[in-house]
């Protein structure tokens, strides 16, 4: 049985696509916040790792870790402080105490600020974005290269 290449990468597309499309709807205020707000300088102050049970895991289950950094940032000479999920980004070394991060707000509320920054301002849009990456840097040329092919088989038919 013949394998169909471009139909797999189609699909692949396909899926990347659909990533995307969740990335944009779960990233909207952020995007909007780098987009059309003001974007800061900000620095990680600290960097902790806690084991919490949620209720939703009984007693049996493994307890999850929690990687979170406390970034600081000033607006208008006024210390603001973010914290976030840092996932994996934190425990391989990527992040670390001392790092530079670039923030977004909206000028009406700096308080609600957005690490932007490996797209840490939402935990499903981290884990997206290296999936969209590797689909889209990956698949792309693949899906490009059978699809010249294939018009170029039909056209010399």
């Amino acid at each position: 049985m013949r394998r169909n290449k471009l139909k797999e990468l189609t699909v692949s597309m396909a899926i990347g696509l659909l990533c995307v499309i969740i990335f944009m709807a779960v990233s909207s205020q952020a995007i909007s916040a780098y987009l059309f707000g003001q974007n800061v300088q900000g620095e990680v102050i600290e960097y902790s790792v806690s084991r919490e049970r949620p209720a939703y895991f009984n007693a049996s289950q493994y307890t999850p870790e929690r990687h979170e950094i406390l970034a600081q940032y000033t607006v208008n000479n006024q210390l603001y402080w973010v914290v976030v999920n840092s996932h994996v980004y934190s425990a391989l070394g990527v992040i670390d105490v001392g790092e530079t991060l670039l923030i977004a707000y909206q000028p009406n509320s700096p308080q609600n600020a957005y690490v932007i920054n490996f797209a840490l301002f939402n935990t499903l849009a981290s884990i997206l974005v290296p999936f969209i990456l590797i689909i889209f840097l990956l698949v792309t040329p693949q899906w490009i290269y059978h699809l010249r092919r294939t018009n170029r088989l039909s056209n010399s038919d």
